[in-house]
Order: C-alpha cells, then sequence, then structure tokens
C-alpha cells in the first residue's frame, strides 16, 4: 500500500503538467491572429539548441485556420537562406525591418506566409484556412504581424 501511494505521488507532477509553450507566441495572441480560441497547439522542439516549430489550430465548425511557425539554425546564412528562401513559390515580396531579411508570398489559394532571418536563424510563418472568404491581404498582413514579433524575439 504505501509503495502505491508512494508512485502516485511521485507520478503527480507529470499528471499537472502543461504542454510545452511556443518560445515566440501564445496560445492567447495565436487565437487573437486566428479570430477566436485555440483547439489544438502544437510545438516540437529540435534535439539540439533553441530551434523549435510550433502549430496553432482553431476550428470553427468547418473553417480550419492554421498558424505554423518554424525557426532553425543554419550553418552559412549567406549560402542556406537561399534554400529556405525558395519555399516561396510565387511572387516573393521583400518586406523591411522585419529581421536581416524577409520575404512574404503566397503558399496557394489560402494561405500566406514570411520567411525571414536573423542572424544565423531562419523563421518561418505560415497562415492558412480552407474558409474560401478569407482575403489573402489580410492573412499577409496577420503573417507579416507575426514575422515582426518572432524577428524581434530573435534578436
Amino acid at each position: 500500500m504505501r509503495i502505491v501511494l508512494l508512485t502516485a505521488l511521485a507520478c503527480l507532477p507529470l499528471i499537472g503538467q502543461a504542454a510545452e509553450p511556443c518560445p515566440w507566441l501564445n496560445a492567447a495572441t495565436a487565437g487573437g491572429v486566428l479570430g477566436g480560441p485555440i483547439t489544438r497547439a502544437t510545438t516540437r522542439r529540435a534535439a539540439t539548441g533553441d530551434d523549435a516549430s510550433c502549430e496553432f489550430i482553431r476550428q470553427d465548425g468547418s473553417p480550419l485556420f492554421e498558424l505554423r511557425i518554424e525557426v532553425e539554425t543554419m550553418s552559412s546564412a549567406a549560402k542556406d537562406f537561399a534554400s529556405y528562401a525558395a519555399r516561396c513559390h510565387s511572387a516573393a515580396v521583400p518586406l523591411k525591418a522585419i529581421g536581416n531579411e524577409a520575404l512574404a508570398c503566397s503558399d496557394g489559394q489560402l494561405a500566406e506566409q514570411v520567411v525571414g532571418r536573423v542572424r544565423d536563424r531562419v523563421f518561418l510563418i505560415r497562415i492558412g484556412t480552407n474558409d474560401r472568404s478569407a482575403q489573402p491581404a489580410e492573412l499577409r498582413d496577420k503573417a507579416r504581424k507575426i514575422a515582426e514579433q518572432v524577428a524581434g524575439i530573435l534578436f
């Protein structure tokens, strides 16, 4: 009996543990960007370093809204950033005053993204939805604002 009680007490901290938070954005801010409460948030950290990816999802019936943030360390920023910038399949628009360099582009009909870097760290911000009434300009503006926040934290 004593062993069962001690085991239960030892496991108690694990029961109350919250999911690991995103280092660059909290769920409340993500919910404000996506227009309502977040229904699922996931953070995946790299095995080494401070790299991570965060995903926030708001599902309101059939419309789905998603915000994804990825941050990775590059071994050579001068060479490696070009491969990340190539993720912009459409005409990329340079964004001023966000990190060392940043580009905004469409990622399909209902998604906008920003790819940028701060020193040797690259970041990708992607906001997408399946809601056909979503305005690409609004999505791009939201992605830009989150990129400003992430770049500021990375400085």
